[in-house]
């Protein structure tokens, strides 16, 4: 079930994949390393303000539909979400353009923020569509969806670099059109399953306290993430914050599509199982998604450290020694951080514990920030990976402590051992390949990719590590069959 669940999200990762490392390769190419550390500060400035103003209702959305289900009050709980999202998003994109006119930012920078923040005030009303598709089983409309949204930007936007002045804020235009085109088209869909119900100010209060611990913990979450930006930017200069974005996001990025197309597809058989048979049923659930999900991450952030100079010809030569540099660290961060965020996590939200949520970050962020101040001005880049890498530490061990005193978050210790087993077999299989006289790039890379791939579900195939010869057989099949059956709508 895990596994078809998960290769029916396969075009959505395709699209993220595609535009991930097209963004990547492509801005530090057509950008300057000043331009594109000011297109990574806005970057992250409009997902802090999206995830402050917007993600209590996304994640609304997502966790109460089974139950609006159940209840037989899908209309009233869209309807809900969609006038809060609708005045939420007009009422903040007054404020934070009124706001950008007296800060004390540069002139560059304020420009860019104009479409990035632009830009995540409509998101709100296309990501709610999403959730309610995911929470709802529409796995097809919602990967039509998001592929044309996520691929319509992204080709816009690099259009909008070629051919006009707008160089760091035309990806932010794309993304604006991209939202206006597939968002309307969804949003009309959207309206016709609203007929019938009515705004809840009940509803609206439970989601809110439901949504707003997860809201203020996504804040931390995130200034754990990417708060190393902002200090870098102010320390070092916006090339150097550039330098270290490209390197974290050739390596994080591919880790996290991998993560988030594990959670997409089973975070709402997890919330329905929940709904529906009890904790018990969940909990095994659960189990069976954290071994797949290390199955699947495990490999792929070893590979990252070990193919990261390979794999420098992806970025601009003006950001590339630098971020090589930080890939193989940042894959470690970028795992350790995927398994707090989309398994550790998924416990507070079953329990509905979500204020806890915030509580398990307070400490790692205020660590984060004291280890950046100390660390960047002596040992630059690396001390912010360094940083990022111990606060991370501390984050999952105290997130895991305070999930499971109120919800019995399996542990998939098995599983796990077998799946470092495999994994060391094929980092030493890997680096003893006698490429060393060989130049880094393109050739080198697809041959410890392909090299490394064999060897890892070889040894995985043996074992059947996390059942994974029925996702590999599924992943077959996938492509044998004209299609995926649709839940009915």
């Amino acid at each position: 079930m895990l596994g078809k669940s998960i290769l029916s999200y396969l075009p959505v990762n395709l699209a993220n994949m595609l535009t991930a490392f097209g963004t990547i390769a492509i801005l530090t190419r057509l950008l300057e390393p000043a331009e594109f550390g000011i297109y990574a500060v806005a970057m992250i400035t409009m997902q802090f303000v999206h995830m402050g103003l917007f993600t209590w209702m996304e994640a609304a959305m997502a966790r109460f539909q089974a139950r609006a289900e159940r209840e037989d009050d899908v209309a009233s709980h869209l309807k809900t979400l969609y006038i809060l999202g609708g005045v939420t998003g007009v009422v903040g994109f007054i404020v934070i353009m009124a706001a950008l006119n007296f800060t004390p930012l540069s002139s560059e920078l304020v420009f860019v923020l104009y479409f990035a923040l632009a830009s995540t005030c409509l998101q709100v009303l296309l990501n709610l569509g999403m959730e309610a598709h995911k929470a709802a089983h529409r796995i097809k409309r919602y990967s039509l969806s998001f592929s044309s949204h996520t691929l319509i930007s992204f080709t816009l936007g690099i259009l909008f670099i070629l051919f006009t002045p707008l160089n760091a804020a035309a990806p932010f235009a794309g993304i604006i059109c991209g939202l206006l085109i597939v968002g309307g088209i969804d949003l009309l869909f959207m309206l016709k399953r609203m007929r019938g119900g009515q705004y809840q100010a009940k509803k609206a209060k439970t989601y809110f306290v439901y949504g707003a611990p997860l809201c203020i913990g996504l804040l931390l979450s995130y200034a754990l993430n990417s708060a190393d930006v902002y200090l870098i930017a102010a320390m070092m200069g916006e090339a150097s914050a550039g330098e270290y974005n490209a390197g974290y996001n050739l390596a994080n990025r591919s880790l996290e599509i991998l993560f988030v197309w594990v959670s997409m597809a089973v975070t709402p058989v997890v919330v329905t199982t929940m709904e529906k048979h009890g904790t018990q049923e969940s909990k095994d659930v659960l189990k069976n998604y954290g071994a797949t999900l290390l199955w699947i991450a495990v490999p792929a952030a070893t590979g990252i450290a070990l193919v990261a100079k390979d794999a420098g010809f992806i970025l601009g030569e003006g950001v590339r020694d630098n971020a090589v540099m930080v890939m193989p660290w940042i894959a470690l961060a970028g795992l350790i951080n995927g398994c707090m965020t989309y398994y550790v996590h998924r416990a507070f939200m079953l329990s509905g514990q979500t204020q806890k949520f915030v509580w398990a970050l307070v400490v790692p962020v205020i660590l984060n920030l004291g280890l950046n101040v100390l660390l960047i001005p002596q040992h630059g880049l690396m001390g912010a990976v360094w940083a990022t890498i111990l606060s991370y530490t501390l984050a999952i061990i105290i997130a895991t402590i305070l999930a499971r005193r109120d919800y019995p978050l399996p542990i998939p210790v098995a599983a796990a051992f077998q799946i470092l087993a495999a994994n060391a077999l094929m980092a030493v299989t890997v680096y003893i390949l006698p490429l060393h006289n060989m130049t880094p790039g393109f050739l080198t890379l697809v041959i410890k990719g392909a090299v490394g791939v064999a060897v890892y579900l070889l040894a995985c195939w043996i074992l059947n590590i996390a059942d994974c010869r029925n996702i590999i057989r599924g992943f077959l099949s996938r492509f044998s069959q004209p299609s995926i059956i649709e839940p009915a709508e």
